[in-house]
């Protein structure tokens, strides 16, 4: 079962950057874009471990469903901002999950309450019934147990199990001429492009932090500064806040002898990513933590490409 999921991450991957990315850039962009996808792809060979499935369970998949459902509940029809409502509903689930924990359960929810929000991010022009929201928030929580033992510490798995969940309901939808026309892009301002890259690097940075070296946990160091940005920044720059703290919940053993340099290179390049990411069909949920997982991949790929950049002084 190793290589079909390693096989299946790496497809997910693939679409994503080749349509996120590639497809509509200028010559020389798509030159530049194939090289760094070669990093990635390294990053990916070297650092992506991939273990046999978990056995399904009825409680995280049913917790992700509930959470993608809350997501498009809370930002649809309560008015919250897509990014606030996620942030709430992963604080949500890293509660739950340590009450759960106090109580005896054996069960972890945090992650697949963070995953199926992710799901519940896809825009409303795209999939208008929240019912297959929900249908994907419940295929995000199946895909993460089978790839529970698969790609463990790299920042954005979440994310792009979301991402690999809603394509596959959007798939499903199309086929019965379901699915919207999509999103429309933001037009960034050159403030924005400068907020942004100023973000993607201090929030990795933060994120891991709080997360690792404050012992709150991956899921909870990511959703509570994101939900505080979500309050008092912009959308676009809350968004970006969110996807960058994505990057800081890459695990120490990944990040280790330089932990700070590689989260800088790796803000550095979601910052250029988040700001090329062009898909012929915005608005899928995870897309932010697919980008998250190609930055991630893509230093490690370099370190392994160009080891003497990283040695120990």
């Amino acid at each position: 079962m190793t290589w079909p999921l390693k096989l299946l991450m790496a497809g997910v991957l693939i679409v994503f950057y080749v349509d996120g990315f590639v497809i509509g850039s200028s010559t020389w962009m798509i030159l530049g874009f194939s090289l760094l996808g070669l990093l990635v792809l390294a990053g990916f060979h070297r650092h992506a471990e991939h273990g046999p499935a978990e056995a399904l369970a009825p409680v995280p998949v049913l917790a992700a469903a509930l959470a993608a459902l809350a997501v498009a509940v809370l930002s649809r029809g309560a008015g919250l901002s897509v990014v606030l409502a996620t942030a709430l509903v992963g604080v949500a689930g890293d509660s739950l999950d340590r009450l759960g924990r106090s109580l005896g359960s054996s069960l972890p929810v945090a992650a697949p309450i963070y995953c199926g929000a992710f799901a519940g991010m896809t825009s409303q022009r795209l999939l208008l019934h929240p019912g297959w929201v929900l249908l994907a928030g419940a295929l995000a929580g199946v895909l993460l147990r089978l790839l529970h033992n698969s790609s463990g510490g790299v920042g954005g798995k979440l994310g792009t199990t979301a991402f690999l969940a809603v394509l596959g309901s959007c798939a499903l939808a199309y086929s019965i001429g379901a699915v919207g026309p999509g999103e429309h892009l933001h037009p960034m301002t050159l403030s924005e492009h400068l907020a942004i890259t100023l973000i993607a690097v201090l929030a990795p940075l933060i994120t891991h932090r709080i997360s690792y070296r404050r012992g709150m946990g991956a899921v909870l160091g990511s959703a509570l500064p994101s939900l505080l940005m979500a309050l008092v920044l912009p959308p676009p720059l809350a968004a970006s806040w969110l996807g960058g703290s994505f990057v800081g919940m890459t695990a120490p053993p990944l990040l280790a002898p330089h932990p700070r340099a590689m989260l800088l290179a790796m803000g550095l390049v979601f910052a250029l990513l988040s700001q090329s990411f062009e898909p012929s069909l915005a608005g899928i949920g995870g897309d932010l933590g697919a980008t998250a997982a190609v930055s991630v991949l893509a230093v490690l790929g370099a370190r392994t490409a160009f080891p003497r950049l990283w040695r120990t002084t």
